[in-house]
């Protein structure tokens, strides 16, 4: 499966993309490695978030080759960047199906020719349901799967599939979730409820089970994953017992989980063997490990902070750097850079410095250099009292959310390991 990514390369980079230079005529993305570029040499627009390109590609080929080995499949979340390159490059490694979360992002996807998409949410209002039966009646090779986790969910699900003459069946998996959590069921009788209405049901079919494994806010690591197999061992169950009563209707039963800190546990609790009259497929959902961050995936990943002491696996790098310009030295130990909210990830933290950069000098390490606060364009940093650091300098950050840091941004630089400017991510956000 691959994308068409025809009109993504012909769109211009102009006036409505940040860091972008500015020029008389536009620049279509596929033109962009042809541009000569360099990122902190003077060609982009500060503040900026860059992608490295090589990093991006192995960890996608990381996880690819990971699940391969293990017989599970992966259909990557892409509401992390919402890229239909990034996407298809996932794809060509081997991807399943995508990920969704939202039906526009499905339309994105749609848009360039996924034929296979997994929403991993509830799909319960009557317009987004007329598209998705659009959809399908008119594309026979488009393959649909989303989520329910009630009866009155699945009577608002057919009312609706009813209203659009819908005359196919749409398939579903049975959400499994945990007290405190987000949706789903919280028991197995909850779940076998759902499962015999959807049995009955003449516009769904049970096709298996989804979980969202990373839902508790528990602190010690231990006694995360001791709730984390708990719930993972609940959806074995579950799975086995509507097997048992006969309420799915697939030649392969879709089991589902998996973000990017804990799929080890998910492959470990619901690999197989399975005691089902069906095989089970194991899909993946992971979606930042393309570009990893600072904090919670760094620290966290089976692929980084929780890795083996050997790593025999590898280990996923970041991909993602904001590089800001330095504005002003107002005070004695303070520097003021122009790289703010509207351009990096806060909610998990703000981000970390890790490199100095004058223009004409070679990149350095930032020392010393703490993120003390930011505002919607600035950012405060603590810095030694005896730094050098001078308005026009570059300072580097890695940072502590992908999909928050994504958010900010409609279209990325793609660069080298020296930096050159080798394309453009659209990301449809």
């Amino acid at each position: 499966m691959s994308l068409d990514l025809r009109q993504v390369l012909s769109e211009e980079l102009d006036w409505r993309f940040k860091a972008f230079p500015l020029g008389d005529a536009p620049v279509r993305i596929r033109d962009v490695a042809a541009q000569g570029w360099n990122a902190l040499e003077g060609d982009l627009i500060f503040p900026v978030v860059l992608v490295n390109d090589g990093v991006l590609r192995a960890n996608i080929d990381l996880l690819a080759r990971w699940c391969l080995e293990r017989g599970v499949s992966i259909a990557p979340h892409v509401k992390t960047p919402v890229a239909p390159q990034i996407a298809d490059l996932q794809l060509a490694a081997g991807a399943w199906a995508l990920s969704v979360a939202t039906v526009q992002q499905a339309a994105v996807m749609r848009r360039f020719g996924a034929r296979r998409l997994l929403m991993a949410n509830q799909l319960l209002d009557a317009p987004a349901l007329r598209w998705i039966a659009a959809q399908l009646a008119s594309n026979p090779t488009f393959e649909f799967i989303c989520l329910v986790d009630s009866e009155v969910g699945v009577s608002l699900m057919e009312e609706a599939l009813d209203a659009a003459e819908f005359t196919a069946k749409l398939d579903v998996l049975v959400e499994i979730g945990a007290e405190g959590g987000r949706c789903g069921c919280r028991n197995i009788d909850e779940a076998r409820a759902v499962g015999a209405r959807v049995a009955r049901s003449r516009y769904l079919r049970l096709v298996g089970a989804e979980v969202y494994e990373n839902v508790f806010a528990a602190e010690d690591l231990q006694e995360r994953l001791g709730l984390i197999d708990a719930t993972l061992n609940r959806v074995r169950a579950t799975v086995e017992v509507l097997d048992r009563e006969g309420f799915f209707d697939s030649p392969e039963l879709i089991v589902s989980g998996g973000g990017s800190l804990y799929f080890d546990r998910v492959v470990e609790r619901l690999g197989g063997p399975w005691k089902t009259s069906t095989p089970v497929r194991l899909v993946l959902r992971c979606g930042s490990y393309i570009t990893q961050d600072d904090v919670a995936y760094d620290m966290l990943s089976p692929f980084a902070g929780r890795a083996p002491g050997g790593a025999e696996d590898g280990r996923l790098a970041q991909a993602l750097e904001a590089w800001g310009m330095v504005l002003s030295r107002p005070e004695r130990g303070l520097a003021v850079v122009g790289l703010g909210k509207r351009d990096v990830a806060h909610d998990r933290g703000v981000p970390r410095a890790f490199a100095l950069k004058r223009r004409g000098e070679p990149i350095e390490p930032s020392h010393g250099i703490e993120v003390l606060s930011l505002n919607d364009q600035h950012a405060r940093l603590r810095v030694p009292e005896d730094s050098a650091l001078r308005p026009g300098d570059l300072v580097g950050f890695r940072i502590s959310h992908p999909c928050t840091t994504f958010d900010n941004w409609r279209a990325l630089p793609a660069v080298d390991d020296a930096y050159r400017v080798v394309g453009a991510i659209r990301c449809y956000l």
